[in-house]
């Protein structure tokens, strides 16, 4: 008891370096906290830019083909499978009753071989899948045709 009752200066003095080194480290800390926020902010901004530049091209890209395919200018076969992948980003349109049709058919053409894996097959095998992949168009010509139109109206709606 002796020693705290001499050293009680020397005792306040360390402990009130302790605790002006402790208010200097939370400061730090604070400012770092601050600084990390500020970036986090920064990054989530550019994420919803890239997040809405990339819904209007997704939108604009299921215009563009809709209008591609009702000219004339896109075989069904490869709009089904472009608008069905598109449209997996847009779950609530993709799973409207008139747009089944686009599911329909993407489900009997999505084996077909494409790109480097058509390359690939024998020539007999690339007439077969052809001749099956124009048999499928044909059967679903009139509804997929009928469905376009409004699935483009759909999209512009949004934009």
């Amino acid at each position: 008891m002796d020693f705290i009752s001499e050293n009680k200066l020397y005792i306040f003095i360390l402990l009130g370096l302790i605790v002006f080194t402790l208010g200097i480290y939370l400061g730090i800390l604070f400012g770092k906290l601050g600084k990390q926020k500020r970036e986090k902010a920064i990054l989530q901004a550019k994420l919803d830019k890239k997040i809405i530049e990339q819904d209007t091209y997704f939108k604009e890209s299921i215009i563009f083909i809709c209008k591609a395919t009702i000219q004339g200018q896109c075989e069904l076969s490869e709009a089904c499978i472009r608008i069905k992948k598109l449209l997996e980003y847009y779950p609530d349109v993709q799973s409207l009753v008139e747009f089944i049709v686009i599911q329909d058919m993407y489900n009997e053409i999505k084996d077909f071989a494409t790109h480097d894996s058509r390359k690939e097959l024998s020539k007999q095998e690339v007439f077969n899948q052809d001749k099956s992949r124009v048999k499928i168009e044909k059967a679903y010509h009139d509804k997929f045709m009928t469905v376009l139109p409004s699935l483009q109206s759909q999209f512009e709606q949004m934009s």
